[in-house]
């Protein structure tokens, strides 16, 4: 029994989504405290970035004892292209039976990364306005562009018709290649959009000055200088630098941004 006083500790993803938010700068709590609350997500103690990339990695894969809740949304369109293509060597030219393979990867994956966001928009999108359901897929191809991007970072649309005609004479074993491909893809962005959708907002470009002061000591203690002066940088830019610093092992992505290693030496106010 839990006692009085005790806080409950957010669990599932949107939990600790709303636990963040509660932070935002628009909810009146001072630079000092957002600040503690975005470096809580990095804490070695916190374990909120690795629940992210297991959500996403169930979400894309399945949840073992859990397959009603994750069922996956590679291991469901596995489950359709074994339904239409038996033989590994076999070749798939039916379009029809492609698009109907992505979209149930799509319808899937959207349910667990929109929820009823979702179900919302098919509602709107068949009821009202009648959609057949080629349009269908179109929709849904766009919501999957925020998940999905090609090679130089372009959203790209798994149900559209020059896509599904790409994969067209593909034989199973390709094909299955190709859903493992876009699947570590969309994992890998969806995993992002978490993080990015629990520290929205936690720190505006309000907080410029405040955050150049704060990180210029921690960044020098940590041994990292940069010649151009945090204040120079956006927000944005401050908190990608300094989330990066806080994630461990930050010397490749903080020196391909241009800093420096440096020995820190303690100034007098530090020595006494």
């Amino acid at each position: 029994m839990s006692q009085k006083g005790d806080k409950k500790k957010p669990k599932t993803v949107e939990e600790i989504i709303a636990d963040y938010q509660k932070y935002h700068h628009k909810a009146g709590k001072e630079f000092k405290d957002r600040i503690k609350k975005f470096e809580e997500f990095y804490d070695p103690e916190s374990i909120h970035g690795a629940v992210f990339a297991h959500h996403a990695h169930y979400t894309i894969f399945g949840r073992p004892g859990k397959e009603k809740d994750y069922p996956g949304a590679f291991n469901e369109a596995y489950k359709k292209l074994d339904k239409h293509v038996k033989e590994d060597d076999e070749k798939l030219e039916d379009e029809d039976k492609l698009a109907e393979i992505l979209d149930t990867y799509a319808d899937t994956f959207l349910q667990q990364a929109m929820g009823s966001g979702f179900k919302k928009a098919m509602d709107h999108a068949q009821k009202e306005n009648k959609m057949d359901k080629k349009e269908l897929r179109e929709l849904k191809g766009q919501f999957m562009g925020q998940f999905h991007f090609d090679d130089e970072g372009n959203p790209q649309n798994i149900l559209s018709d020059s896509y599904i005609k790409r994969l067209k004479g593909k034989k199973k074993v390709e094909l299955i290649d190709e859903l493992k491909n876009m699947s570590e893809r969309v994992k890998k962005s969806y995993n992002i959009f978490l993080n990015k959708k629990a520290l929205e907002g936690i720190l505006s470009e309000e907080d410029r000055t405040d955050m150049a002061k704060y990180l210029t000591p921690i960044f020098e203690e940590r041994g990292f200088k940069h010649k151009k002066t945090h204040i120079m940088r956006s927000v944005g830019e401050q908190q990608a630098h300094y989330g990066a610093l806080l994630a461990g092992n930050p010397e490749n992505s903080l020196q391909q941004a241009g800093y420096k290693a440096i020995k820190y030496q303690k100034k007098e106010k530090d020595k006494k």
